[in-house]
């Protein structure tokens, strides 16, 4: 099942700068809206792949707010 993650697009200068909402560690940018998003969606899928090991190799405790 896939996930959906907001990506907040805003302009820097000459590029267009992406924010994932959900993980703030992943962000992307591109000289467009377009690249900015693809370069996001990429950083999300490390992000989401480094996140995944993490919760593999730790003794971390899950908690719902």
């Amino acid at each position: 099942m896939a996930t959906k993650y907001s990506i907040d697009i805003k302009k820097d200068g000459k590029f267009y700068v992406g924010y994932c909402i959900e993980i703030p560690q992943a962000r992307g940018q591109g000289n467009t809206k377009t690249e900015a998003i693809a370069d996001t969606k990429e950083a999300i899928k490390i992000c989401k792949s480094y996140l995944d090991s993490k919760r593999k190799t730790t003794k971390a405790v899950t908690v719902t707010i």
